[in-house]
């Protein structure tokens, strides 16, 4: 399946372009041997993308956010292993029940309906039960 995406190439929207030419701006003297320098700069004026460049971006953001999971894990894991409880676990407080908004109070079915047809199904339902 992928192997028929290598050929495609996909739109690079024009304000995206310009955010890459307003981020790398901001950074007057960044080194050029910087991961992104050089693909900032390609990306700035280029109005379709190669599927693997798209791939090579996802894949660079993916291992950053495994990074920054795993230091996260790691973390709560050493201070559970240096005798600290179970860091895994948030702390919470119980929810104040007393006042509750109208949209979370529990409604009988029959209370949902117009007046009317609540009395005309409850009229039916009391003939019913007398038959």
């Amino acid at each position: 399946m992928n192997k028929n995406l290598y050929d495609k190439e996909i739109e690079f929207p024009s304000d995206k372009q310009k955010h890459m030419k307003i981020c790398f701006q901001k950074v007057p003297n960044a080194d050029t041997n910087t991961e992104g320098y050089k693909r900032n700069l390609e990306l700035q004026n280029k109005n379709f993308i190669s599927y693997k460049q798209l791939k090579r971006i996802k894949n660079f953001f993916d291992n950053e956010l495994r990074r920054m999971r795993e230091y996260i894990k790691n973390t709560k894991t050493n201070k559970m292993d240096a005798g600290m409880m179970n860091q895994f676990i948030d702390s919470h407080e119980k929810k104040n029940f007393t006042n509750v908004r109208p949209s979370q109070e529990h409604t009988r079915t029959v209370d949902k309906y117009n007046a009317a047809v609540t009395e005309s199904l409850k009229r039916i339902n009391e003939i019913m039960l007398k038959l």
